[in-house]
């Protein structure tokens, strides 16, 4: 490539005052090239960061591999000998912590409110577990009592729990049989502080609580429901459970944290791929503008095609000039998109806080206006004028998204793909118009000139 294709390359993505229709394209061109790649940094970077805050919290909380019994004995379903199965794995390298924990589902009654819950017991008088500790915001920072409970910030939000109120927690408690079904079993205990995971769904409805505490209410015995294990490198979840599995047996079920939330990183993996797949197409799109764009580039240049033909000037070299303007095209769009798109991923949180303030003072000042007028007009007619209040908006809202902060996780290798692929795109994309002005015939396109 000599330097007389690139300058009448960068020269041909200008039109003249008269071909204003062509610069507009070009620059349409450019935008949604631009476009494209930006949604993609952004919506990515964002689906990114959703997905790993999920499973942090989730392994944060919970256990990295649970081991609960495979089978349903007349007893009941539990592990019994739960102490010596955990001196059997915590020797097993990469393991940082094994817990005997009761884990199920009751109800929370509390004044006139009942809801479901998760009720999960680990620990013991004096020993909480630091998996628990460190997220304890308000109030005491261990078990003191038998009666101490723990729960979330929102759960006490919710229903307007304090500090030191007495809860009732009602559980299903015995064996199932057919004849009486199985009974209740009622708690009542004293909300001992608050946490907060920054997970939704454990905020709103997790209650936690000493290992004795929950063996006495579901009346287990010396009986746990399951042993949590959290190892060093969440990265070798598979694999140390696949080491478990090998120590203990086959009478017990491990399952990593992943597997047990199946379901939702599959649908978040799902989710992720077809948005991909979707803001993809717009750089496809983004093509085809470029080849129309080109084509268009190429009828209004036939005279100079000609002219640079009769001169002497290769057809490699005149396909290579209109190759550039859509390498041009693409690499302005690329480099812009994924400026904007870097700027808008890592500062997204104070981006949507500042839109949504714009907002509700925007609304706040209309309901003002239109309570104003509601006023004198109910005035005037010697009616009673109810007032509305705006009440706030939040664009992400926390009981839908389950977190409560706007998470963004930025991929340069994602990012250095997506700006490749623009680039490779328009690139191709201008092959065909190129190839045609390179089979131009200069008598043909100079003989009326």
């Amino acid at each position: 490539m000599s330097m007389y294709e690139l300058f009448i390359g960068f020269r041909y993505l200008k039109a003249k005052k008269s071909q204003g229709f062509i610069s507009f394209n070009t620059v349409l061109s450019i935008f949604i090239v631009f476009i494209g790649v930006f949604m993609l940094i952004v919506v990515i970077s964002v689906m990114n960061g959703f997905q790993s805050q999920i499973k942090d919290k989730i392994l944060d909380v919970d256990s990295h591999i649970t081991i609960t019994s495979a089978f349903v004995t007349d007893t009941g379903e539990g592990i019994r000998e739960y102490q010596a199965l955990i001196n059997s794995i915590k020797d097993i390298k990469g393991i940082r912590s094994v817990t005997p924990i009761i884990q199920g589902q009751g109800l929370l009654r509390y004044k006139s409110y009942i809801s479901p819950v998760v009720i999960r017991g680990m620990g013991k008088i004096g020993g909480m577990p630091h998996d628990v500790q460190k997220f304890i915001k308000e109030g005491q920072k261990d078990f003191k009592k038998g009666s101490d409970v723990f729960i979330g910030v929102e759960m006490s939000w919710n229903y307007n729990i304090r500090r030191g109120e007495a809860i009732e927690i009602i559980v299903p408690k015995g064996r199932l049989t057919a004849k009486t079904g199985i009974n209740p079993g009622i708690g009542a205990y004293r909300v001992a502080g608050f946490f907060k995971t920054g997970y939704y769904e454990f905020d709103t409805k997790l209650i936690v609580l000493s290992l004795p505490a929950a063996q006495n209410l579901y009346e287990m015995g010396n009986v746990v429901w399951g042993i949590g294990v959290k190892i060093d490198d969440i990265y070798r979840m598979d694999d140390i459970a696949s080491r478990i599995r090998q120590r203990i047996g086959f009478n017990y079920e491990v399952q990593t944290a992943e597997q047990r939330n199946q379901n939702l990183f599959y649908a978040l993996r799902l989710e992720k791929l077809i948005m991909t797949i979707i803001l993809f197409l717009v750089i496809v799109a983004a093509g085809f503008t470029i080849m129309g764009t080109l084509v268009m580039v190429v009828m209004e240049k036939r005279k100079a095609v000609g002219i640079l033909k009769s001169l002497g000037a290769h057809p490699i070299s005149i396909m290579m000039i209109f190759v550039l303007e859509g390498f041009l095209i693409g690499v302005t769009g690329a480099v812009s998109g994924v400026i904007c798109g870097m700027a808008a991923a890592l500062n997204l949180e104070a981006i949507i806080k500042w839109v949504e303030v714009k907002i509700n003072s925007f609304m706040s000042a209309c309901y003002a206006v239109v309570n104003f007028i509601g006023k004198i007009t109910h005035y005037i007619s010697g009616g009673s004028y109810e007032q509305s209040i705006w009440q706030d908006v939040s664009l992400v809202p926390k009981n839908v998204y389950y977190i409560d902060t706007i998470p963004t996780q930025v991929n340069p290798e994602f990012v250095v793909l997506i700006a490749v692929f623009a680039v490779f795109l328009s690139t191709v994309a201008a092959i065909f118009p190129a190839w045609q002005a390179s089979r131009l015939n200069p008598v043909e396109t100079i003989r009326y000139e």
